[in-house]
This record gives structure tokens, sequence and C-alpha cells, in this order.
């Protein structure tokens, strides 16, 4: 029975590599069959089909077969090399959700984009809606707004790390604090919240500064010549219109919360005591650390399926209003 066992995880991977190249072969065949066949296409839908191939080759290449691959992975035992070793099954899967350190990243994650998410909404909100009229002062407000554009990610990191080091910081200089910030786990993970918004707040303030730009005047001088007041009509007017805008940025801040790794690794480097360590950090660890493909697959795949469910659910609510 274990000659048997054996020789079929030997020959498992020769089969799982014939199966993947017969399958791209016939997704290309199936992709020849179907540019051919609609001779009575209008020429100008052909035309538009093959200025989107470059994006869906791309999306391809670099999307769908990497998911596809980590999906398949997460199913095997695979060695730090990439051999394939047999057939796991939801093995992966219940090591996974057995392991205190990965139920630990979840709950950061949480503790993480929770306070992120109201944070940078409200600010950027803020920020937006008192310069939404152009006046002389709003054009320097706008310049300094706007400027963490400027900085790369690595050096917002190490400017952090340079202002909470320590308890005799600047930080605790400015507040007259004697904390070692970046060494509690709850001033960490404050630190780490603070710094999350400093890098999304420029990007979600130009969105929603154009999106409250983009109202039509004339509406808004006919709610003024009605009598009504600015905060009336910021209420009834330009916020619902700058409601779809303002779901997009908390998708994108949503989005950001839960694949934070690298602000995580310069400036916290997941501690104290992985107070600070993410899903996404704890992919990293696990998977180029120790090289445990198996791992990164599995987590891969988990957070693409939950992307996938909570996506639908916002989407389906939105349509249903």
């Amino acid at each position: 029975m274990k000659r048997g066992n054996e020789a079929t995880n030997s020959h498992f991977p020769k089969a799982y590599y014939y199966l993947q190249r017969n399958y791209t072969l016939q997704c290309l065949k199936i992709a020849f069959i179907m540019v051919t066949l609609p001779s009575d296409m209008d020429r100008r839908e052909l035309k538009a089909y093959a200025f989107l191939l470059p994006s869906i080759l791309l999306a391809a290449v670099f999307a769908f077969y990497p998911l596809a691959r980590s999906i398949i992975g997460s199913f095997l035992t695979v060695s730090q090399s990439g051999r394939i070793l047999g057939i796991a099954g939801l093995g992966n899967y219940i090591s996974l959700l057995h392991d205190p350190a990965f139920i630990s990243s979840i709950g950061n994650t949480v503790a993480f984009t929770i306070p992120f998410l109201l944070l940078n909404t409200s600010i950027t909100l803020l920020a937006a809606a008192l310069t939404r009229k152009e006046t002389r002062g709003t054009s320097i407000a706008e310049s300094i707004f706007i400027a963490p554009l400027a900085f790369s990610l690595s050096a917002l990191a190490l400017i952090f790390r340079g202002i909470f080091r320590g308890s005799v910081s600047i930080a605790s200089r400015i507040t007259g604090l004697d904390i070692a910030w970046l060494e509690e786990p709850v001033s960490a993970m404050a630190v780490l919240v603070l710094m999350g918004v400093f890098l999304d707040f420029a990007l979600d303030y130009i969105l929603l500064l154009s999106s409250f730009r983009s109202i039509d005047r004339s509406i808004l001088e006919a709610a003024e010549i009605d009598g009504a007041s600015g905060s009336r009509i910021f209420l009834s007017i330009e916020l619902p219109a700058a409601a779809s805008m303002l779901h997009t940025t908390i998708f994108i801040a949503l989005k950001d919360a839960v694949l934070i790794s690298a602000p995580v690794m310069v400036l916290t480097g997941g501690g104290p005591f992985r107070s600070t360590e993410t899903v996404m950090y704890y992919y990293y660890l696990e998977a180029f650390r120790s090289g445990n493909r198996a791992v990164g697959t599995t987590i891969a795949t988990l957070m693409v399926l939950s992307s996938a469910v909570i996506m639908s659910l916002v989407m389906r609510r939105r349509r249903n209003g």
C-alpha cells in the first residue's frame, strides 16, 4: 500500500503539469475559435476587442494565471524548492486555522482596520468639504494636503519611526508623555494607524475634492436662491452627490488596510510581541522568510475568496439601495 502511494505521488507532478499544459492549449484553441467565428460581427466591435486584448492578456498572465496556481497549490504539499510532493487536500487550511499566530494576525488586522477606516474617512471628508469651494487660500491648503504623494512609502515609514522611536522621541517631547511609542502594543498600533491615514489621505482627498467640484453649480445656486443655508446645501445636495466617490475611497482604504505589510515591516517589524503583525505581514514571514509555499498559497487563496465575498455583498447592497 505504501508503494502504491509513493508511485501515485511520484507520478502526480507529471500529471499535474500535463493537465496544466493541456488546459493552456485548450484555452488558446477556444480563443482562436472565438476570434474566427464572428465573421458577421461589426468591424467596430472587432476593433474594440483588439484594443482590449493587451489588457486581457496582461491580466491573464499576471493576475488570473498566478491566482489559479495559488488556488491549486493550496491543496498540495510543496517543498521549499517548489517541488510538488503530493496532495494535501484541506490539510493546509486546517493547519493554518489552528495556528495561533495566524489567528492573532487576523485580530491585529481587524484592530488596525476599524480605527483606520473611521479616522481616514472622517479626516479626508472634512478636508475635502472645507476646501470644496475655490478661494485664494484653498490652493495653499490643497498643496499641503497633496504633499504626501511626493514621498515614498519607505521614506515616510522611516520618518515616522524616527519621530516615535524611544521614550525620549520627538513625539514624547511634543506631547509631554513619557511613552515608548513603538515598544507598547497599544501605542505601536496607534502609530501604525496614524501612518496609514497619512499614506492614504492625499489620494482620497483628491478623489473627494474632484467629486465635490464636479457638481453642477446651477443646482447649488438655485438652492441658495431658494434660501437654503450652506449646511443644508452640503447635507442635502453636495454630500449625496459625492456619496458614490465616498464609497470608492472607503473601498480603497479597506483594501489598503487589509493588505498592509510594508509599513509594518519598516515601522514595527510586527512587534512588540507580534501585536502589529497583520495577515499580510504573516504571509510575508511564512512565504518568503520561512519558504513555506503551502502556507503562502493558502493565505493568498483565503484572502482572495474573502475579498470576493465582501465585495459581492457590498455591491449587492448598493444595487438594492
